[in-house]
């Protein structure tokens, strides 16, 4: 029966991310399979992430099936018993399916803005953005003599005010003579006008005083997700993530992202939360109670964890060395001056500018902090101290089959890469941080844990 069984999984290997991805041809790393003899449930581990506990072969390195003896204890990642061999020991995730639900885990919290849903992640400031029947106006500009449109885009003449309200989502489009698409946006109580028309960029609306809270004066910190002070904000205003608050020993705390911390002489880019008490009066976000839920992380019964402590891992981790000698990193590469340089979490992402969306983001930052994902390599809903007081903090990995997601990594794009290839990989898994007597769930990277050591029985 035994020799049956491996030889029914060596079958299947196909099946279990062997081989190549569809997309680039690739191949990618085999995993390690083990067997959970007394209830047939299929393990798997990575080469460096196998599964620690006292009855469980180690062979990774020979890529050999094991049998494991019956125990009381959990393994590390168990399944249902399958009817048959079509599983895969984790969900792969193609970078132009990040976030669509290819695990019941990896979602975009909203899903139609054009039933007036917000941004998906960007509070609005209720100062300048209304909300009425489910809608969203913004107060904006228009340029003079302005024409406005009914429903079927016929000419209702020119505009009388300059300052109006405006639906952004709900458009409508046309094509011009020289079969270009033209975009109109729907002003409250008028009818169309045509987007060129107004005197803001979409782009300065995100930016600008519709999605941003002014910040009283004086000093004011930026904390972590239990209320570590982590430093001393540097920022006039701050842009909030939609429906992310807490309570914090009593307090009120929102959520910011993309902000300014200054620590020591130093000033980095952050995101973490901001006391209530510290925006300006007037300003604070209004968030619907029905978009909340949606919010809500996933979550599934009957679901059995693994306990590992947070280390945030080592962004500049080695691998080894190539045929000549040089460095090589997990999550990057030394360019021909040798400074590390993050491979990116999504193809053809140029090497200058913006450095967002590297691997290394998902790790431990700069500040000795880690951030817990909304979904796989996504926007942050958390941001924990990985050093300090009752520390180290605790993940709690979920067992379900697609709370494990592997992402590709590439190269950023610049003269000697085209940033399609894909070079690496990511492992994330989902979860839990039970702080403060309140769960966040989350997604993290595998490299981010360190398996909890058992205590001798």
């Amino acid at each position: 029966m035994k020799r049956f069984l491996i030889v029914a999984l060596i079958g299947c290997c196909g099946l279990i991310g062997f081989g190549q991805t569809k997309e680039t041809g690739a191949v990618r790393p085999p995993y390690v399979l083990k067997y959970y003899k007394s209830g047939l449930s299929p393990v798997f581990a990575t080469n460096k992430h196998t599964i620690q506990n006292k009855n469980v072969e180690s062979n990774s390195k020979s890529n050999k099936i094991s049998l494991i003896k019956s125990t009381k204890e959990k393994p590390e990642k168990q399944f249902a018993r399958p009817k048959t061999f079509d599983f895969k020991p984790e969900i792969y995730i193609p970078a132009d399916k990040r976030h669509q639900g290819l695990s019941q885990f990896d979602l975009i919290p909203f899903t139609d803005r054009r039933k007036g849903d917000p941004d998906r992640y960007r509070a609005v400031n209720p100062k300048y953005v209304k909300r009425e029947n489910g809608r969203y106006y913004y107060a904006l500009q228009v340029k003079a003599d302005t024409h406005y449109f009914d429903e079927n885009l016929q000419d209702k003449g020119v505009l009388l005010e300059t300052d109006v309200n405006v639906d952004l989502t709900q458009t409508k489009t046309a094509k011009a003579s020289d079969n270009k698409t033209i975009k109109y946006v729907y002003v409250k109580n008028k009818g169309y006008i045509l987007s060129s028309a107004l005197t803001q960029t979409s782009s300065e609306i995100k930016a600008g005083r519709w999605c941003s809270f002014p910040i009283k004066a004086g000093e004011h910190n930026l904390y972590d997700g239990t209320g570590i002070a982590r430093g001393k904000l540097a920022a006039n205003s701050v842009r909030l993530n939609y429906g992310l608050q807490k309570e914090i020993k009593g307090e009120t705390f929102y959520y910011a992202f993309s902000t300014k911390l200054k620590i020591s002489n130093e000033t980095i880019g952050a995101s973490g939360w901001i006391k209530a008490s510290a925006i300006q009066m007037g300003n604070d976000p209004q968030f619907d109670a029905d978009f909340v839920r949606k919010m809500q992380m996933p979550t599934r019964a009957n679901d059995t964890f693994t306990e590992y402590e947070i280390t945030g891992g080592n962004p500049q981790e080695i691998s080894g060395k190539d045929q000549n000698g040089a460095v090589k990193y997990k999550f990057g590469y030394a360019d021909k001056n040798g400074n590390f340089v993050a491979l990116k979490v999504l193809p053809k992402i140029p090497l200058d500018g913006n450095q967002s969306v590297a691997s290394t983001d998902y790790l431990k930052r700069s500040d000795a902090v880690v951030n817990l994902g909304f979904n796989v390599a996504g926007v942050s809903n958390d941001t924990f101290r990985i050093n300090g007081a009752n520390r180290p903090l605790i993940f709690h990995r979920s067992s379900k089959r697609d709370a494990t997601a592997v992402i590709d990594l590439f190269y950023p794009k610049d003269a000697a890469h085209d940033g399609e290839r894909v070079v690496a990989e990511m492992i994330f898994v989902y979860g839990y941080v039970a702080a403060g007597g309140d769960k966040r769930w989350g997604w993290i990277p595998l490299d981010a844990l360190k398996l909890k050591s058992k205590k001798p029985s």
